[in-house]
C-alpha cells in the first residue's frame, strides 16, 4: 500500500506554512531595519519566492517513501 498526497493538501500546508513565515519575516525585517517598510518589501518578496519553492519540494518529498509507513490494519477485506 502507497500513500500519496494530493496537490491540494500540498497547497493547503502552503498556505498556512506561508502565513506563520510570512509573519516572521515582517517583523524580522522591520526589527533588522527599524523600518515597518522594509519589512513590508521583505515580505512581498518572500511570499511569492519561497511559496514557490515549497510547494515543489513538498511534491517532491511527496515520491520519496523514506520513513513512511503503510497501516495495512484500517484496509477493508
Amino acid at each position: 500500500m502507497k500513500f500519496y498526497e494530493q496537490a491540494m493538501r500540498s497547497l493547503g500546508k502552503v498556505v498556512t506554512w506561508r502565513v506563520l513565515v510570512t509573519i516572521t519575516n515582517f517583523f524580522g525585517g522591520w526589527i533588522a531595519s527599524g523600518s515597518w517598510q522594509v519589512g513590508l518589501g521583505v515580505v512581498s518578496f518572500a511570499l511569492v519566492i519561497n511559496s514557490i519553492m515549497y510547494y515543489f519540494h513538498e511534491r517532491a518529498w511527496n515520491r520519496i517513501d523514506a520513513g513512511r509507513k503503510a497501516d495495512d490494519s484500517t484496509v477493508s477485506q
